[in-house]
């Protein structure tokens, strides 16, 4: 598409909506185009304005009289209609003028009803203007300051940290601490838009207003509640010349465990407590390892006797700063530094998996073992011995020069048939570079292979974990730029 054609195509847009809004018996003036709402409750009068990205952002309504309709979550804090939800993902619905004035007519209808089964979303920061202040506020468990006074600290990257503690008697010179409040309004039905609104919902004996009035408080952190769920939102004040008080939303967020877990993915409470041996952390394991950790598990050994070296850095989740370090030990301190998991969780067995002894250690001590190490006689053994003990293991390898690869549940479950060799077709050049050091060429596998065969692994690790599996056998599948070809 040319830039001219992108103008028509914006052009025709809007006058292929607002066609439909003349056809629907609206009439434009200068701040957009006026008509009325019929609706099950009655009708009310609109005003509907394209705003400056139409189509590419729905258009604005607002009510002729703002207060002709409560106030609630669906109203934005300068009156107008919530139309589009966040995750509102179905396409331009909007562009079509007749599509439009129904969901308009629908939203005064459920406006009517009292938005029966109404999503609780946690957005009570859009109904506030944003501060001037960009940093990050972060606030960690707030039932540990219940109505009560917190001091936060500056921390790296442009951050405040919550802390416990009130202002002290005398002001301290030069001070970058910012000191605050943490309120509960329970639960909130209409969202507060202003100071007033929130001061009203506040314990009185607390007497907020009066500190803020005299400095000694900056930030207001209020707790609230929507149904089951509970949020947040941290609010910047101070007061005006005229004697009252001014409001500004902080960007803000809970450093929590439960703020760090939530997006692990519905399996991850009962993944917490599975125990999973990774043999083999290099470029895959380590990966494997990492996804792991991130859906939820919190038990693992890891197994590798190689050292962290330059070259393989390009395809490994670890950084130049663990070059030196044992696998294990480098991967374990990614995790630890960057996943939350504690060092006392993660098991370090730093040399190859070789003995027979070992091998049925690993078996026995954990709910599944994955190994990435490519090595036949490691996955023979571990084969062998999970055959002799009725366990299992999923074993995964990178195939021809990165061009596919294979999983494989060993052995398979239900006496199902293993995955057949690979019979994808490899057309790349012969392979010339070689690395001191190493007895055979350096593989050619891109770090999206390594990456997409690393999640691959662990959904089906996940499925045996939760009793889930995803294929008797596992799976087998090209790479290569282009192709789609699979086996199952």
């Amino acid at each position: 598409m040319t830039l001219t054609e992108y103008d028509d195509y914006v052009e025709y847009s809007r006058q292929h909506f607002e066609e439909g809004l003349i056809r629907a018996g609206f009439t434009e003036d200068d701040n957009g185009w006026r008509g009325t709402i019929v609706h099950a409750g009655g009708s009310t009068e609109v005003l509907i304005a394209l705003r400056s990205r139409y189509p590419f952002q729905p258009p604005r309504v607002v009510p002729l009289v703002p207060d002709a309709v409560a106030w609630s979550w669906h109203r934005e804090l300068d009156g107008s209609l919530c139309l589009v939800a966040g995750d509102d993902h179905e396409g331009l619905w909007w562009t079509e003028g007749p599509a439009f004035l129904e969901h308009v007519t629908a939203w005064f209808e459920q406006a009517t009803a009292g938005w029966p089964d109404d999503r609780p979303d946690l957005d009570l920061d859009r109904y506030f203007k944003s501060s001037d202040d960009e940093r990050l506020y972060l606030y960690d468990e707030l039932a540990r300051y219940p109505s009560g006074f917190v001091r936060f600290r500056p921390a790296a990257n442009n951050t405040m940290r919550i802390g416990g503690g009130t202002r002290p008697a005398k002001s301290l010179k030069n001070s970058t601490d910012r000191f605050g409040y943490v309120a509960n309004l329970g639960e909130v039905d209409v969202p507060p838009r202003s100071w007033g609104d929130v001061s009203a919902r506040i314990n009185p004996s607390v007497d907020l207003d009066r500190r803020i009035r005299n400095h000694a408080i900056e930030i207001v952190v209020l707790i609230y509640r929507r149904g089951s769920h509970d949020g947040a939102v941290s609010l910047e004040v101070w007061p005006t010349v005229d004697g009252g008080i001014a409001v500004r939303r902080l960007r803000s967020g809970a450093d929590t465990d439960a703020a760090k877990t939530a997006r692990s993915g519905l399996l991850a409470p009962e993944l917490r407590g599975r125990r999973v041996a990774v043999v083999g952390v290099g470029a895959l394991g380590s990966f494997i390892t990492d996804i792991l950790v991130r859906s939820g598990v919190r038990n693992l050994s890891l197994i590798d006797g190689d050292v962290v070296m330059p070259g393989n850095l390009v395809r490994h989740l670890v950084g130049p700063e663990a070059v030196g370090l044992s696998k294990v030990a480098a991967v374990t301190q990614h995790l630890v530094a960057r996943s939350g998991i504690e060092v006392a969780d993660i098991t370090m067995i730093d040399h190859a998996l070789t003995s027979g002894d070992e091998a049925v250690e690993l078996l026995s001590d954990h709910d599944l073992v994955v190994n990435a190490t490519a090595d036949f006689a490691t996955t023979a053994l571990l084969h062998i011995t999970a055959q002799a003990l009725s366990k299992r293991i999923v074993s995964v390898a990178i195939q021809n020069g990165g061009t596919s690869y294979r999983i494989d549940l060993l052995p398979p479950l239900d006496g199902a048939d293993p995955v057949p060799p690979s019979s994808f077709a490899v057309d790349q050049p012969e392979l010339e570079l070689f690395e001191a050091g190493c007895g055979s060429p350096i593989s050619p596998t891109p770090p999206y292979a390594v990456i997409e065969a690393a999640a691959a692994t662990v959904r089906h690790a996940l499925g045996l974990l939760v009793a889930r599996p995803l294929h008797p056998a596992g799976e087998a599948r090209e790479l290569s730029i282009g192709a789609v070809g699979i086996h199952e």
